[in-house]
């Protein structure tokens, strides 16, 4: 009686420690992923996702500029609009979605680590996800990757729970967890394709299986359906969206995710931990009995592969796979190759701090004291957000404008209010494309020219529209009516300061 209640008191015991940790990692993920996130204006994406969930919102100002069916499906968009209408519009009430989802990732790795290994395994695997740097700046940001790595990693988790449990209720998540992941972003799809691979190998998989799942994923994925049947201009979209992006070339060399694991995401250490596990699994036939073990090592080259095959590459496409990466790559410093305990210890003690700092954003901003900017165009977004504010105050409500680079283009439409043209549209159909600026000039539809000169030094493909911007600004003898300045540093410790963003108008 008294040892059952000592073990008793112990098992409890257990559980606090666990619950406490587990608090602890949720709450410094959302931390770290949440705060000061209203301090910078939104990118890009951001500007059209955000401007989307407006016009769902009813914000009339933003229906104009952003039309609701566009690029990707409404999952994200529809959650942001719920925080917007709660919160009222902000950067901070829009990224909160993406906040809460990134930390819920963190939340998922967990469980399913400790299921498939153990607790340890869990616990240092979510201590390094918590504080990776790549999956907190995309954590931050309202981006599609964001809710559909949310969805993945939450149907990786019911398939473990279906295959520990063999209960259907987990098939029914499994199947709503895939749609809701379509529903994201369209590349979704391929999770209700890898899910059925995964149970066919654990051999979970049967005729009644397999409807539960695919009318569950059709169900919840249906709004997509419906708009695309019976919504003309959800048809139009989607067609267009579809023969843009299948006629696109590629927009970097075949090594790019490969680059992105070692220098951005993972480091070289963890990406050489988990090719480790992969090998020490090849030729420890004991781990091949065990299924369960292997869907991390599945899902991972399959979701890698798919990415590789899309010929549009994306910094944003691994968010969704990072977590299994750091799952593998910890649990192989568990592995039975290092049999002593303390000395488990001591290499995790090493390698966390390691696995941490050797990412090119820690090591540039922290170390060689050089500002980092992983992501195209997220240099210029504070300049890119004074200049769309100053021509919200300062120009006329029907005046146009026209930008180097759609970024711009984008972050005017949602701060300023203004319509604006891009020199450079990329064929995209959700841009007119600028046949004859001269004639838009001389007819005065265009009234301001907006110059980013910030954008040059790391978008060459920029240089031909560069060359352009000049030609209209000397024939037309524009006139600058407000510069952006970004200040720097030079080698002798003087702060100094060059254009960023010009904006000339057209008199």
């Amino acid at each position: 009686m008294i040892l059952a209640s000592i073990k008793k008191n112990k098992v409890l015991d257990s559980r606090r420690t666990e619950v406490f940790i587990l608090i602890t990692l949720i709450s410094a993920s959302f931390v770290l992923r949440f705060y000061g996130v209203g301090d910078s204006g939104f990118n890009n994406d951001e500007t059209i996702y955000v401007g989307q969930a407006a016009s769902l919102a009813n914000f009339d100002d933003f229906r104009e500029h952003f039309s609701i069916f566009r690029a990707h499906p409404l999952l994200m968009q529809f959650f942001v609009g719920l925080s917007i209408l709660t919160f009222g519009l902000s950067e901070t009430s829009a990224r909160l979605v993406a906040s809460i989802m990134g930390t819920g990732v963190v939340l998922f790795s967990y469980f399913i680590a400790k299921l498939i290994y153990s607790k340890p395994i869990a616990i240092v695997s979510s201590l390094i996800l918590t504080f990776l740097p790549y999956h907190i700046i995309i954590s931050r940001q309202v981006l599609v990757d964001v809710s559909l790595s949310f969805f993945l990693i939450l149907n990786i988790l019911m398939v473990i729970l279906y295959l520990r449990n063999n209960n259907n209720l987990f098939l029914y998540c499994i199947g709503a967890c895939s749609g809701l992941s379509f529903l994201s972003k369209e590349v979704g799809m391929i999770v209700i394709i890898a899910t059925l691979f995964v149970l066919a190998l654990d051999k979970k998989i049967n005729t009644k299986n397999v409807f539960i799942i695919l009318s569950t994923f059709l169900l919840v994925s249906s709004p997509y359906w419906i708009s695309y049947l019976f919504i003309e201009d959800a048809q139009i979209s989607i067609n267009q969206y579809i023969a843009w992006q299948s006629s696109r070339p590629p927009n970097h060399d075949n090594f790019y995710y490969l680059d992105i694991l070692a220098k951005e995401s993972l480091g070289y250490p963890l990406l050489f931990l988990v090719f480790l596990f992969y090998i020490y699994f090849i030729v420890n036939r004991k781990l091949w009995n065990t299924q369960i073990v292997s869907i991390p090592l599945v899902w991972i080259p399959i979701l890698v592969l798919f990415y590789q095959s899309i010929s549009i590459k994306n910094y944003t496409f691994l968010y969704s796979v990072i977590p299994l990466f750091v799952i593998i790559g910890t649990s192989f410093v568990f592995g039975s190759w290092l049999s002593s305990f303390r000395i488990k210890i001591l290499v995790i003690i090493i390698l966390v701090p390691i696995i941490l700092i050797s990412n090119a954003y820690f090591l540039y901003n922290f170390v060689f004291l050089i500002p980092h900017n992983p992501i195209l165009g997220s240099e210029s977004i504070p300049y890119m957000k004074d200049v769309s504010l100053w021509m919200k105050k300062n120009t006329p409500e029907n005046s146009t404008a026209l930008t180097l680079y759609t970024h711009m283009s984008n972050n005017i439409k949602y701060y300023s209010h203004r319509d604006s043209f891009s020199l450079q549209s990329n064929n995209n159909p959700s841009y007119d494309k600028i046949d004859n600026a001269d004639f838009l000039i001389i007819s005065k539809k265009i009234n301001y020219l907006v110059y980013e000169k910030i954008q040059l030094e790391n978008a060459q493909f920029l240089k031909n529209e560069a060359q352009k911007m000049d030609k209209y600004i000397k024939k037309y003898n524009a006139t600058p009516v407000y510069i952006s300045y970004e200040y720097y540093t030079d080698e002798d410790g003087k702060t100094l300061s060059k254009p960023a963003i010009i904006v000339y108008s057209i008199n």
